[in-house]
């Protein structure tokens, strides 16, 4: 007997399952444009949410990896000067890895110092990134393996020099490298180790590390603040506490040695960053790239906003085949079916939908993911965990539920003698619920649509905006980083202006296209009637070419000239906004000092952005040839580079020949902007194509209502422009009132966006106007679709029960 009850308690629950899923397959293949609306609908809706949701998982994942990460942090430092209270260096100073090592609470500190590598291996010349002198203890903080060599001692004693397994088998391909000497800066040190790659997600990426020379700094202030500093502690760390004793260090070793530099004015406060903030601690110079933590912010809401999209459609096309559903529903409420077992079919088909759709979807990132990762310049992949198991269990069921529970309670709730007799007069309750949905809808691309127009004239913007100089045909050519290969510069450059196909060249130190890391900073001394005035500045060090050649304009008094002796250690040439720093009204003469010069200005160059224009355009002051040059520009027909690398081979044989060109050093500054943008753009479609799947529905449901209307008023001879604004005037309205909700949000989302670049474009009412007729044609398109359907319908079906 209890077997018998046992036997049917478990068969009744699977003869009710079979017959759900029979049902819901026979409804997908009865509407078949219906269920590919829906399961398209969702399908794009739960791709699109998964794609960025591993994006933001990639980027939060950043250091994940090292098992000791809870106890590490980076010490910085922020320069603060009188006129600019955060002009940063992420390294810090060589000593203090010294000194936090004598801490109780610290383990150990270890240094990274970047190096400019050119690398020779069997008289083959390359140049290297990501190549960092480090302490031996290294490998105790970070959790770096060795395929090859002792972690212990790789590091231990001069020119020692471990390389990534990609470089090794670069050099050496199959054979070991451990053993093998590689000529580094004319510098001979022996490989001791291979480095396992390190996972894309870390923030410091490594091709070589080499051992350093850091015992040679025995002052503060004696290096040039080079060095990434990482803290290993004991136990968690206090940050508090250790913020107090770092201020303690920044007072009393730092402070006096500024002093005696006569930087009176100027202090620097140590800064704290866990590692897992490294990979998002922007703003620092010399750093290494960054993810955006408000861009990530940005597309999670993206994210949960085209996924609510696609929900909320589901529900209105849902409700919008109530009508075609009721007599069904009658039809069982007539044969017993009670409202809870119809619930619980109409959630089980919702249930089955999302699930068909989640595989959909699936398919469908896989399929994107190589894009994305081709458009981020990343690696990207989807990691199979519990965590990913119940997420995605997670979303199909939220999913169901969000998009059953509404549909199933209204449908459940007919009358069966109003359904079998198709009264749809108590469908309309749901339609309020409905016309909201579409105006948040339509808010939504409305917004979505101003920020991709916003988004992509500012873009464009920066790319066409004057800079101040001529960036095209130049190229940058970087000369090597060693004193005895330098004395051939002027030959070099000799030899190039030789060439026919050569129309200048200039000779320079601190100048690249939309970026200052390479600008020397230093204090600059002026006076304003008497009083004296300390200013931190950018320094570059030109010859009398360099201004000619990029078409840079005086405004006031002259250029260097070669001619004038004085001019190497006694003129200065700055900008407008040093100018406007300072306070001169009468710039040229004024006595000036900085960078071991002393003298006067000799002329004034018109602002021009030699650096991003996200910032504004800072103080810059120009030396004639004193520092080390850095590079040659030469304008060039760009087809005659080759020969270029011909000559260059000539003068220094024993460097790479490492060239860009302006203008792709400049774009490059904004690729990261671009990326987003495009993210932007194709998030944007597919949020207007599922918003529009929605207004299908309503446009349906509507038509539905007023099929009998539409037909008597077809017989009265009614034309199609008459059915199309009877349909449209109440979408018209709802888009209006979208509009009204949308456009004033936009102008305040894409004015906080736009205050993110010192020179953007101005917001005027034609590009909030723009959005609204494209959301306002998008709407016409569809309404008109379903009103050609609707007056190619006999009229005799509408009225054949009257």
């Amino acid at each position: 007997m209890v077997f018998c009850w046992l036997h049917l308690g478990i068969k009744q629950p699977l003869r009710m399952l079979k017959n759900f899923l029979k049902i819901a397959w026979r409804n997908l293949l009865r509407h078949k444009a219906f269920s590919l609306i829906n399961i398209g609908g969702l399908s794009i809706g739960i791709a699109a949410c998964l794609l960025i949701s591993l994006y933001v998982d990639y980027e939060q994942s950043f250091d994940t990896y090292n098992l000791k990460r809870d106890r590490i942090v980076r010490v910085t430092n922020v320069m603060h000067t009188p006129e600019n209270d955060n002009v940063a260096a992420a390294p810090a100073p060589t000593l203090l890895a010294v000194t936090l090592r004598t801490y109780p609470e610290i383990e150990t500190a270890v240094r990274f110092e970047p190096a400019r590598a050119v690398m020779k291996v069997n008289d083959h010349l390359f140049t290297e990134d990501q190549v960092y002198k480090a302490d031996e203890n290294v490998f105790d903080v970070f959790t770096w393996k060795l395929k090859e060599g002792d972690p212990k001692r790789a590091l231990a004693g001069p020119h020692k020099m471990v390389l990534s397994a990609s470089l090794a088998k670069k050099y050496f391909g199959d054979q070991s490298a451990v053993g093998k000497n590689i000529t580094f800066n004319k510098v001979l040190y022996q490989v001791t180790g291979v480095l396992d790659e390190l996972p894309e997600n870390s923030d410091l990426k490594v091709s070589a590390l080499l051992s350093p020379e850091f015992s040679k700094i025995t002052k503060w202030m004696e290096d040039d603040f080079s060095v990434y500093t990482f803290v290993l502690f004991k136990n968690k760390p206090d940050l508090k506490a250790f913020q107090s004793k770092l201020n303690i260090i920044s007072k009393h070793d730092v402070q006096p040695e500024l002093n005696k530099m006569g930087a009176v004015k100027y202090s620097i406060r140590f800064i704290i960053q866990p590692l897992s903030d490294v990979h998002f601690a922007t703003g620092f110079l010399g750093d290494t790239p960054k993810g955006d933590k408000q861009l990530i912010y940005i597309f999670s809401v993206l994210a949960v906003v085209i996924l609510v999209i696609a929900l909320l459609n589901y529900i209105n096309l849902s409700t919008a085949r109530a009508t075609e559903r009721a007599k069904e529903v009658g039809v069982r409420k007539v044969n017993g079916a009670l409202r809870p077992a119809l619930i619980r079919q109409f959630l089980f088909e919702s249930f089955f939908v999302t699930t068909i759709a989640l595989f959909i979807g699936l398919g469908l990132m896989f399929a994107m993911l190589p894009f994305l990762n081709q458009l981020l310049q990343a690696h990207i992949g989807l990691t199979w965990t519990t965590y990913s198991f119940w997420a995605i269990c997670a979303i199909v069921l939220a999913s169901s539920l969000l998009t059953g529970l509404y549909p199933a309670f209204v449908l459940s709730a007919f009358q069966p003698v109003a359904a079998l007799k198709a009264n749809f007069r108590q469908m309309s309750r749901g339609l309020t619920l409905r016309k909201v949905i579409t105006v948040t809808q339509f808010v939504i691309a409305t917004v979505m649509i101003a920020g991709a127009f916003i988004m992509n004239r500012q873009i464009n913007y920066v790319e066409h905006k004057s800079l101040g100089y001529n960036r095209n045909q130049v190229l940058n050519i970087a000369l090597p980083d060693d004193s005895v290969a330098l004395l051939n510069v002027k030959a070099f450059d000799n030899a190039l202006k030789q060439m026919s196909f050569v129309k200048a060249t200039a000779v320079q130190t601190g100048f690249s296209a939309g970026n200052t890391d390479m600008a020397p900073k230093a204090t600059t001394l002026t006076s304003v009637n008497g009083v004296k005035r300390e200013t931190m500045s950018n320094y570059f060090s030109v010859d009398e070419k360099f201004m000619p050649l990029l078409g840079m304009q005086l405004m006031a008094g002259r250029n260097f000239s070669a001619g004038m002796p004085t001019d190497k250690k006694q003129a200065f040439i700055v900008n407008e906004a040093f100018v406007k720093l300072v306070g001169w009204k009468n710039p040229v003469g004024q006595p000036i000092e900085g960078f071991d010069h002393k003298g006067t200005v000799i002329g004034v160059v018109k602002n021009f952005h030699y650096a991003s224009m996200h910032n504004p355009i800072a103080p810059l002051v120009m030396v004639y040839t004193s520092m080390k040059p850095m590079s040659v520009l030469v304008k060039l027909d760009p087809k005659k580079v080759k020969q270029v690398c011909d000559t260059w081979s000539s003068y220094f044989p024993d460097n790479p020949f490492n060239a860009n060109f302006l203008d792709a050093d400049f774009n490059s500054t904004y690729q990261k902007d671009i990326t987003t943008i495009r993210l932007f753009n194709y998030f944007t479609v597919l949020s207007i194509l599922i918003a529009c799947l929605g207004l299908y529905g309503l446009a349906y449901l509507v038509a539905m209502q007023r099929t009998k209307e539409i037909g008597i008023r077809k017989v009265l001879g009614a034309a199609f422009q008459q059915l199309l604004v009877l349909l449209a005037k109440d979408f018209a309205k709802l888009i209006a009132i979208a509009a009204v909700l949308g456009v004033p949000l936009a102008w305040f989302i894409m004015n906080k966006w736009l205050n993110g670049y010192a020179y953007h474009i101005s917001v005027g009412w034609w590009l909030m106007v723009a959005p609204v007729i494209a959301v306002l044609l998008i709407a016409l398109l569809v309404i008109s679709y379903q009103t050609i359907k609707v007056a190619v319908t006999n009229p005799v079906k509408s009225l054949r029960s009257e």
